[in-house]
């Protein structure tokens, strides 16, 4: 059990690191990783968008009369003041990334950004909830870690599929001579995070907030089953959904690069210095808040360790990157 001093930064930790986790498996998944500083400030972003979409959300809620039937309700609440605010703001953040940043170059680049901001809006709402949860915050953190941040990953690279889509047609496959391409993608980066997320929201509120004695009956059991169904499909669904959608791209960038991924081998100095530095910053963030001042010094130390380990790592990616990009784009020496 952990003691009463170490509960705030455990409850912190346990929020942040599925989005890390996650966020740095959409990273490697790009055959040249984008800079860290571009990827850390979509997050930031994407955290940022959840105090805007509560912010909304609450606005929402004051000036639109409620729904009186019970299970109507539930899905107003889902689609209107859950699912449309937030995706809105979470595709505007990757599309204003899309048009502004010098780096998003490459097809991945939307996967990757997509999932940063989506990661980001997940970590920050993650927070919140461990925090409300108080005394079973455990078992919270253990729910929306398997789930609920996965799933807002996914609705993200999923928008971000759909943009780089949107913006670099025949180079996925598109179909570049149809002038509707790029508003059909367009349309679909909006529309399919908001169906999903909609679905997946109105299956969980109609769960949690059923009148009593709603599922005692032999009915009630049938028809919660398929509510918690059409929950596991929607959550799971989009999940998978958003990983063939970046696997597809992710073939296709290859073509485009005419290049392979980096071999297997060349992760795996990477792999063991981003895990120990990852451990490392869980560790380091208990220490420093909970601690004393000898153990705030211990966390201090490996909050050095961790950012060294990060930094190394990142220079390593970005140099083996730009010498990939510079084979690519070198011509081949004439025959002598």
């Amino acid at each position: 059990m952990l003691t009463p001093d170490l509960v705030p930064a455990a409850v912190i930790a346990a929020a942040i690191a599925p989005s890390l986790i996650l966020l740095w498996l959409f990273v490697i998944a790009d055959s040249r990783p984008e800079p860290a500083r571009v990827v850390l400030g979509a997050v930031l972003l994407g955290a940022l968008s959840t105090i805007a979409a509560i912010v909304v959300e609450l606005g929402l809620q004051k000036t639109i009369p409620p729904i009186h039937n019970h299970w109507l309700a539930q899905i107003q609440d889902a689609f209107l003041y859950a699912a449309i605010p937030e995706e809105l703001l979470k595709i505007g953040l990757i599309s204003w990334l899309a048009m502004r940043s010098s780096h998003f170059d490459e097809p991945m680049d939307g996967v990757v950004y997509g999932a940063a901001v989506g990661l980001g809006f997940a970590a920050l709402e993650n927070i919140l909830y461990l925090v409300g949860a108080k005394d079973h915050w455990q078992s919270v953190a253990i729910m929306r870690g398997v789930l609920s941040v996965p799933f807002h990953g996914a609705l993200g690279a999923i928008a971000g599929a759909y943009i780089a889509r949107a913006r670099f047609g025949g180079a996925l496959g598109g179909h570049t001579h149809s002038p509707t391409h790029r508003r059909d993608m367009l349309i679909r980066a909006w529309l399919v995070p908001i169906v999903l997320h909609g679905t997946f929201d109105a299956a969980l509120f109609m769960l949690a907030k059923a009148p009593a004695g709603t599922w005692e009956t032999s009915d009630g059991v049938v028809k919660m089953l398929i509510v918690l169904l059409v929950a596991l499909v929607a959550g799971f669904g989009t999940i998978i959904v958003a990983g063939v959608l970046a696997r597809r791209i992710a073939r296709h960038q290859k073509i485009l690069l005419h290049s392979k991924r980096v071999p297997v081998e060349h992760w795996r100095d990477v792999w063991g210095k981003c895990l120990l530095g990852v451990g490392a910053s869980f560790v380091a963030l208990a220490l420093v808040i909970a601690g004393n001042s000898g153990i705030r010094v211990v966390g201090s130390g490996l909050t050095v360790l961790a950012i060294g380990m990060a930094w190394k790592s990142g220079k390593h990616l970005n140099a083996t990157a730009k010498r990939r990009h510079s084979s690519i784009l070198s011509p081949p020496l004439p025959p002598s």
